[in-house]
């Protein structure tokens, strides 16, 4: 498995920057790490998570579990309900009080608001992305030094080129590089993530903009 030492190894090769490896090592971590930071919103097959959740009886909130970045969908399959997102000043002025089978809810804070509040224990599922931390020590292994690897480090490079080294040229020509890489990982993540093919139905394709 890559690692960040891998990945700092391929910048400096690539960038023909010995310096990197000592004087501006430091400035080579945070612009991997900003790398990383860049495009952690971005859907890719690896960080695609379904993570569970239960409600509590009478509470209406329900804390967005760890390692979820973001939230894209929230259902309770015991149900068969989609709970609809809405904005939480929409939310706010709804009846107070009003208890059963939450159909809306609203993110505020890493906590999801539910309407109504719900009156049982129900067991939700949100399917979103998953925080994936930017490596920090030489031996950390994660997607983004492996299946993200030639994105990070083309971003990275764009980076230093723009900011660091003030090249242009070479600016371009890692941005090129990132734009390539970006587009080959929609393009497996769409091929991974396509529904599969049901009988009597066609093929729905995956939409990497919409999920």
């Amino acid at each position: 498995m890559a690692t960040l030492a891998d990945i700092k190894t391929r910048i400096i090769t690539e960038t023909n920057r010995d310096d990197l490896s000592d004087v501006l090592a430091a400035q080579l971590l945070l612009h991997i790490q900003r790398a990383c930071e860049f495009h952690a919103d971005e859907r890719f097959w690896f960080n695609a998570i379904v993570a569970p959740a239960n409600t509590v009886a009478g509470v209406a909130t329900v804390a967005v579990p760890a390692g979820v970045r973001r939230v894209d969908r929230l259902t309770i399959p015991g149900s068969y309900i989609e709970v609809r997102e809405i904005q939480l000043g929409a939310l706010q002025t709804l009846t107070a009080g009003v208890s059963g089978l939450p159909d809306r809810y609203a993110y505020y804070n890493d906590t999801l608001k539910l309407y109504p509040v719900p009156d049982a224990v129900y067991a939700m599922e949100i399917t979103g992305l998953a925080q994936i931390a930017a490596p920090a020590a030489d031996g950390d292994s994660s997607a983004w030094t492996n299946e993200a690897q030639d994105l990070i480090v083309a971003r990275a490079s764009f980076t230093l080129y723009r900011d660091q080294f003030r090249d242009t040229t070479g600016a371009q020509i890692a941005a090129g590089a990132a734009a390539e890489a970006l587009g080959r990982l929609k393009r497996e993540t769409a091929r991974r993530l396509t529904t599969p093919l049901r009988a009597g139905r066609p093929r729905r394709g995956f939409n990497i903009n919409h999920g």
